[in-house]
């Protein structure tokens, strides 16, 4: 298409694989107006990288009305050309067929999510991520007896109160297998990964899985792996592991989501009351210390010069000891005023 209209290509943008927003991972549906190939392309009009932009059809760039308004501004005001292999592009008629388009897909959604929960009615498990022990085959799960072994081993292990690192260490150690991922893992046995074994010891030793679809559960009868009395040691032992407060302490952290370190990662603020003694026990502070730490718990994801957490009156007494020299250098902040406000 490009060599028919004597076209150089400059860049490819696609939306293929699922990409993060806040919490969750999200498919990179044509409804959506933040799929990050989009927002490229849209970026690059505003530099003038390009002057056409070259599609399948027009359902490839949008298919609702929010993506179908992003991407016209964007072609109206940098005088943005469209060409379409399969079809024509009018923007005086391009809201319609966005309409058009989102209540297609709509509809197939709901086609879909109703295929789903008929097939989860009657026993057969076709969504969803498989729990750690158990593969997918076909509409049935089977156990794997190797992982299961692993997933025994983790709660004795916590049953023997040895703590989520010390886990996580003899795991790596043992080169023990993790799950496959459609996300490349930066890490092995993160601790979000054991804790997720260990929050489904009911499905484990009661034999199921749950899913969960459009406000309904459904439960899968799978292979149990751990036993009951395993479990039962397991609760006990989670219900002694909590801890409340002698008394609700509140403090003020004034610089809690202002501080970030190499790590890149906005620190948080927290108050000790603990410690660990010089017999290795746990024992409470006689003075509780606030601090602000870098939230990064994986040791080889925090760099070199990441200091991992540091007394929050010194942290504030430098940033205070900054501010009182801008304060009082007024001549300085009438300069940056008048920078903004040109």
């Amino acid at each position: 298409m490009a060599q028919q209209n004597e076209l150089t290509v400059t860049h490819v943008y696609r939306d293929v694989e699922k990409y993060r927003v806040g919490n969750k991972l999200v498919e990179p549906s044509g409804s959506r107006s933040d799929r990050p190939g989009l927002l490229t392309m849209l970026k690059d009009a505003t530099r003038d990288e390009y002057y056409v932009i070259l599609a399948w059809q027009e359902d490839r760039l949008y298919r609702g009305l929010r993506a179908m308004l992003t991407v016209l501004e964007i072609v109206q005001d940098y005088k943005i050309g469209i060409l379409l292999a399969k079809e024509n592009f009018d923007s005086k008629i391009a809201p319609i067929r966005a309409w058009v388009a989102e209540m297609e897909l709509d509809g197939m959604k709901e086609r879909m999510e109703m295929g789903v929960k008929a097939r989860l009615k009657a026993g057969k498990a076709n969504s969803g991520q498989d729990r750690y022990g158990y593969i997918r085959i076909g509409e049935n799960l089977h156990l794997i007896e190797e992982d299961a072994k692993w997933v025994r081993q983790i709660f004795e292990w916590y049953t023997q109160k040895t703590s989520l690192t010390q886990i996580r260490k003899r795991l790596i150690s043992a080169n023990a297998p993790q799950k496959g991922s459609s996300i490349p893992r930066h890490i092995r046995w993160a601790r979000s990964s054991i804790q997720a074994i260990l929050k489904s010891a009911r499905e484990y030793v009661y034999g199921f899985k749950t899913y969960s679809r459009a406000g309904q559960t459904f439960h899968i009868p799978v292979e149990p792996i751990i036993d009951i009395s395993t479990y039962e040691l397991f609760v006990k032992m989670r219900e002694e592991n909590k801890t409340y407060p002698k008394h609700r302490r509140r403090n003020d952290y004034l610089l809690s989501g202002h501080l970030k370190c190499a790590c890149n990662l906005t620190w948080r603020g927290r108050t000790a009351t603990h410690r660990n003694s010089r017999k290795g026990k746990w024992v409470e502070r006689k003075t509780p210390i606030s601090t602000y730490f870098c939230p990064q718990p994986h040791k080889e994801l925090r760099p070199p010069d990441c200091p991992k957490s540091v007394g929050a009156k010194h942290a504030e007494m430098q940033v205070w000891g900054k501010l009182y020299e801008f304060v009082m250098n007024p001549d300085f902040l009438h300069a940056q005023a008048k920078d903004i406000v040109k």
